[in-house]
C-alpha cells in the first residue's frame, strides 16, 4: 500500500511540475480511457488472476485505484503529450517502441520489489506486448477524439 501511495504522489508531482496544462482538454478524455481500461482489467483479475498486488483485499482495492488516477492516467497524459511533431509510422513505431520500454521498466523494478506479481501463464513479455497494443489503441484513440472536437491543439 505504500509503494501504491508514493507512486501516486510521484506521478501526481511530475504532472504538476511537467505537464503543458493548457492541453488538458485535448488529452483527459483517453486518459479516462485508460483509467477505465485499468479498472476493467484490475476487475478481471479477480476471476483470472494473471497478475495480482500482494496484501488484503482493502489494500489490493486501493492499490488499483492509486493506480488507474494516478500512474496510468499521468503516464497516458505525458505520452500524448510528447507525440512527435512529425507523425510517420515509423516514428510513432520508435516513439511507442521508447515509452514501452519505460513501462516495461517500471513494472520489472515494481515485480523487483514485490509490488506486484505475476500469475497463471502472465509474464513479462505478455506485458509488453501489451503496452505496445495499449499505446496504439491511446494514440488512435486520441487522434479520433481530437479530430471531433471543438478544442484542437497542435
Amino acid at each position: 500500500m505504500f509503494s501504491g501511495t508514493v507512486t501516486f504522489i510521484i506521478s501526481w508531482l511530475a504532472f504538476l511540475l511537467f505537464s503543458n496544462k493548457k492541453k488538458f482538454p485535448l488529452y483527459v478524455l483517453t486518459g479516462y480511457v485508460g483509467i477505465i481500461l485499468a479498472l476493467l482489467s484490475d476487475l478481471m483479475i479477480y476471476v483470472y488472476p494473471l497478475w495480482h498486488y500482494p496484501g488484503s483485499k482493502l489494500e489490493t482495492f486501493w492499490i488499483q485505484l492509486l493506480n488507474a488516477f494516478g500512474l496510468y492516467f499521468v503516464v497516458i497524459y505525458f505520452f500524448l503529450q510528447l507525440l512527435p511533431k512529425k507523425q510517420t509510422v515509423l516514428s510513432l513505431a520508435r516513439y511507442i517502441f521508447y515509452w514501452s520500454v519505460f513501462v516495461i521498466m517500471l513494472e520489472m523494478f515494481f515485480m523487483s520489489t514485490g509490488y506486484i506479481e505475476h500469475g497463471l501463464w502472465w509474464n513479462i513479455g505478455f506485458s509488453y506486448a501489451s503496452d505496445w497494443m495499449l499505446f496504439i489503441f491511446f494514440y488512435i484513440h486520441h487522434k479520433w477524439t481530437s479530430s471531433h472536437s471543438l478544442i484542437h491543439g497542435r
